[in-house]
Formats: structure tokens, C-alpha cells, sequence
């Protein structure tokens, strides 16, 4: 199954030391497209190992093999990315625990909660401009409906048509027309 997850990648890296290195910023980017984005258990062989954000399980052959790269060029890298204190690394003699350092700031949470804030004011925006329309409706019709009562299920069919009634939701028409129908609520 391919993971469609992504990261944030600043152009602030343009500055990074790293930059200047294209092995380096291969085996950097390579990180942190491996570390895991949220908490997760994973088997390496029959030990189950707890990684969290930012942490990926790897070990120098399938590293070398994945990057292209001789072993000891990747450790050469993992070496300068951990004395970056881009990455720490934590080893056994099996495999190694790679850890993202600050591996919040390239996950998208922020921008999902900006989004949702964003998404919080568009739909009391929404709503808001909703209720103008449903005034504005009420009040239009409501006086039409006053003036020639005979007319009411007329008037009522043109609000119907009215491209305005079609940006109501659902309730919104039904408690317009219901409203209207009743001259009770005609004040």
C-alpha cells in the first residue's frame, strides 16, 4: 500500500550546511521521509520496538541499500546529520533507532490545525451570511405575502426559484417556507 502522508520541507534548508552536500541532503531528506508520523509498534526480527514521532528503525545494510550508498558512506552521513543534531541515533547490535530531531517542524499538524481554525471561520462565516440571506428572504417575500395574500403559494413558488433560496441548506428552505406559510409568524 503506498502511504500518501507528507512532510514539510522549508526553504530555509537552502541555508543548512547540508545543502552544499548532495549525499548528505539525500541521506537527511531520506530521514525524514522514513521516520513514522505518528506512534506505532514495529517487529524487527522478535523484538517489538515502541517508536514515536520522528523515529525510524533501520540498520547500516538496508540503509546503504535503500540510499544507494556504500555502508560506511552512510555512516559517515548519519555521523555529520547526528553532529548537526539533526538526527540522534541510538544503536544495539542488531539495529538502530534513528530519531528526527524537532521532528514537529516538518509534519503537516500545524498547517492541519490552521486549516481547521480556517475552517472554524469560513463556516461561522457561512452561517452568518446564511442568516442574512434567510432575513433578507423572510423580509421580501413576508411583505409580498402581506400585500397580495391571495397570492401566497405564487410567491412562494418565485422564492423558490430565487438563487438566493438555493444557498440555504435544506432546514434553512424548510423553516423559511414553513415560517412564511404561517401568519402567525408574520408580525
Amino acid at each position: 500500500m503506498e502511504d500518501k502522508s507528507w512532510i514539510k520541507l522549508y526553504r530555509k534548508i537552502l541555508e543548512s550546511p547540508i545543502f552544499e552536500n548532495e549525499k548528505a541532503l539525500k541521506v537527511w531528506i531520506w530521514c525524514l521521509v522514513k521516520a513514522t508520523h505518528k506512534e506505532r509498534e514495529q517487529l524487527v526480527g522478535k523484538q517489538i520496538v515502541h517508536l514515536d514521532k520522528g523515529q525510524f528503525v533501520t540498520g547500516r545494510k538496508k540503509a546503504s541499500k535503500e540510499l544507494k550508498m556504500k555502508e560506511r558512506t552512510v555512516y559517515d552521513y548519519f555521523k555529520l546529520l547526528e553532529e548537526l543534531h539533526m538526527i540522534s541515533i541510538n544503536s544495539n547490535n542488531k539495529f538502530s533507532i534513528v530519531t528526527v530531531e524537532k521532528w514537529e517542524d516538518y509534519q503537516v499538524e500545524e498547517l492541519t490545525k490552521q486549516q481547521q481554525n480556517n475552517n472554524n471561520a469560513t463556516t461561522t462565516q457561512h452561517k452568518q451570511e446564511c442568516k442574512e440571506i434567510y432575513i433578507t428572504l423572510f423580509n421580501k417575500y413576508k411583505k409580498q405575502i402581506e400585500e397580495q395574500p391571495k397570492r401566497t403559494i405564487q410567491i412562494i413558488g418565485e422564492l423558490r426559484k430565487s438563487s438566493d433560496y438555493e444557498l440555504l441548506s435544506i432546514e434553512e428552505q424548510e423553516e423559511l417556507f414553513y415560517d412564511l406559510m404561517n401568519p402567525e409568524n408574520r408580525r
